[in-house]
């Protein structure tokens, strides 16, 4: 019987292990280190919130901005204004600085921050993420260059554990993973 009983015991310890270090790799997986207004910043900084991240650049012509539009409005249409943090990833390291790119994220979500990593970690975490990005030169432009990139959202739990990607940026799509997310 004791010998049962240890067998369980052992089980259960196992699994319990196995949990944490599974929830743990989770986590690394999508950390990140960066720069923001608040200070230097990783995925578990944002302690009680949940999490939605998103990389662009405030010189976005039009798919930064709209995306940032539908979250804000299901966000609000939601009511969960202080249960979420945006986290505006910037890919454009050359033109947007911190400040401003909080202000371009805050603009659309007052409870949102940019992130603004150096340029090797950039292209780490968006390894990591697999998404994409690449610096477009645009002859006999104002803007010199662009930065096409892919447009997706990643949903975190409040601890930072990741819990989906999101590429079909409807409102009704990513109304239904946000509740999903929270539980509700």
């Amino acid at each position: 019987m004791k010998r049962l009983i240890y067998a369980i015991l052992l089980i259960i310890l196992a699994f319990g292990v196995y949990n944490l270090v599974d929830n743990r790799l989770k986590i690394a997986k999508y950390d990140f280190d960066a720069d923001s207004t608040l200070g230097n910043v990783n995925i578990t900084s944002f302690k009680d919130e949940y999490k939605i991240l998103y990389f662009g650049y405030t010189f976005c012509p039009d798919i930064c901005p709209s995306t940032l539009t539908i979250l804000s409005s299901v966000i609000d249409e939601m009511k969960l204004n202080n249960d979420i943090k945006i986290l505006f990833v910037t890919l454009d390291l050359q033109r947007d600085s911190e400040k401003e790119c909080d202000e371009f994220a805050k603009y659309f979500y007052s409870n949102s921050v940019c992130l603004k990593m150096k340029e090797d970690e950039l292209k780490k975490v968006v390894n990591n993420y697999n998404a994409k990005y690449a610096i477009v030169n645009l002859q006999n432009s104002a803007m010199d260059y662009s930065v096409a990139h892919s447009s997706s959202i990643y949903l975190f739990d409040k601890s930072g554990k990741f819990y989906k990607e999101i590429s079909n940026l409807t409102k009704d799509e990513i109304k239904k993973e946000i509740s999903q997310l929270i539980g509700s």
